[in-house]
């Protein structure tokens, strides 16, 4: 097999590799296991930074921190449908990829349905692992917050962006 041939494969591998992580976080997500959300990500300084209650956090541990705290409540019920994908190798084991992203999360105690739309721009690092996430920005462009009670449904936000707090 010629070089040309063989490199082409390798980048379809990663990309595909690639894809398989982001799918494989959203669902570690989904089912609330923060030993594998934190895993997607490299060991040491990363820069994660997520419209809403996440916010900044700069080492994996501090989202595993956060996400068991608040994502891992039995009354949040959530589900992450992303892509498609672009997806760009950048060379010497590295690559960046921007998704779409659509968020639902219930809450049962507040009784409030978030549908939330936006973006992840995120940069690749492959490792002796595989690839893993070194920085990952999420940026909500949509947001509709509906509060149910007694089967009627009111519209509490709609909006560009995430309600204010407070």
């Amino acid at each position: 097999m010629d070089d040309t041939l063989l490199r082409r494969i390798e980048r379809l591998e990663d990309i595909e590799d690639i894809k398989k992580l982001k799918a494989h976080y959203w669902y570690s997500c989904d089912q609330k296991n923060v030993e594998a959300v934190r895993d997607c990500f490299v060991e040491g300084e990363v820069l994660i930074d997520y419209d809403g209650p996440v916010g900044l956090v700069r080492h994996r541990d501090e989202l595993y921190a956060v996400f068991e705290k608040v994502g891992c409540q039995p009354n949040i019920v959530e589900i992450h449908h992303g892509g498609p994908p672009q997806i760009e190798l950048l060379g010497d084991g590295r690559a960046r990829g921007i998704w779409g992203l659509t968020y639902n999360l219930l809450d049962t105690n507040a009784q409030v349905l978030n549908v939330i739309g936006g973006y992840y721009t995120d940069e690749y690092v492959k490792t002796a692992d595989g690839w893993r996430i070194q920085q990952a920005v999420f940026r909500v462009v949509s947001a509709t917050t509906v509060g149910y009670k007694d089967r009627a449904l009111k519209a509490l936000h709609m909006g560009s962006g995430l309600p204010k707090a407070g």
